[in-house]
């Protein structure tokens, strides 16, 4: 078993430009059938029109011309090179989106429109919401048996928790009161990490809407002026390859691709929360990490 080793099962590596804003509208591209865009007229929404109905145009054409507005468009074919060309600059000025231009927004709230089970942590959800133990994931609570099984008394005491404090799987109290100055991870500790590690993996489902691959696949390779660079080089050398992650006894389950330490895989149909929605790719990735396997 190898002693040093570390995984990022779907993290926030960056900025929410990065891994939200400019996938968003490409993101809708590949799964067209499920956000179901592509007729929806925008005549109920003014926001980005200046208080002016967008008669006559689908969402989607719309989506399109807001995505090439915003410099989103085209921006993995022209930066995500393998090796990359240097520096990956950011779309506009800011680092979460600037105005006019929160795309990810836009999409989450016309899908849910349309299908209000529509769930950011996996997009193929829809009714019935089905039932978790621990109310979550979903794009709201799912408080479906109160008290939650973590918040019963009895189990908090079991496990010697404090019994007067609420628990929930994702906080809705702010863990940073007084915010959070430090740079994203990739872009400050994570390449030190990578190079004192046996191995590192990162994961991604290709499901996830909260946290999109092509994302992190522009963060590894470098954004913002920020260097994710590891071991003597900057990114992937080599272009990931498709069907390049094999599940035993499954088949192709995704793309995955190492390089100087750092393993990078993506899982198809699964969410946000790989273990539960792939526990058979999750394994397996854990196999390898722990030195049990080769490869992932």
């Amino acid at each position: 078993m190898l002693a040093c080793s570390y995984l990022i099962p779907v993290a926030s590596l960056s900025y929410d430009v990065v891994h939200e804003q400019i996938p968003a509208v490409d993101f809708v591209h590949r799964y067209e059938n499920v956000f179901a865009f592509k007729y929806v007229c925008l005549s109920h929404l003014t926001s980005l029109s200046g208080g002016s109905p967008l008669y006559s145009q689908t969402f989607l054409a719309q989506l399109d011309a807001l995505n090439k507005k915003c410099n989103y468009a085209d921006y993995t074919k022209k930066y995500l090179k393998y090796p990359p060309k240097g520096p990956l600059p950011l779309p506009g000025k800011s680092t979460e989106a600037d105005k006019g231009c929160d795309l990810w927004d836009l999409i989450f709230e016309e899908a849910l429109r349309l299908n209000p089970a529509f769930n950011i942590y996996r997009i193929f959800d829809t009714y019935p919401i089905l039932w978790d133990v621990l109310g979550f994931p979903g794009s709201f609570p799912q408080v479906q048996l109160s008290p939650l099984y973590f918040d019963r008394k009895d189990v908090k005491k079991a496990i010697h928790a404090p019994v007067n404090v609420t628990w929930e799987e994702c906080s809705s109290r702010n863990v940073f009161p007084h915010g959070d100055a430090s740079l994203p991870s990739a872009l400050s500790v994570l390449p030190n990490v990578i190079e004192n590690n046996k191995r590192t993996v990162i994961m991604h489902g290709l499901a996830d809407f909260i946290l999109i691959a092509e994302g992190t696949r522009i963060v590894i390779q470098k954004c913002a002026n920020y260097s994710m660079t590891w071991n003597g080089k900057q990114g992937f050398q080599k272009p990931i390859a498709n069907d390049s992650f094999i599940v035993d006894g499954v088949g192709a389950f995704g793309t995955a691709h190492t390089e100087r330490g750092l393993t990078y895989v993506e899982v198809e149909l699964s969410g946000h929360m790989i273990p539960q929605f792939a526990p058979w790719a999750a394994f397996q990735s854990m196999q390898y990490l722990m030195g049990f396997r080769e490869t992932p």
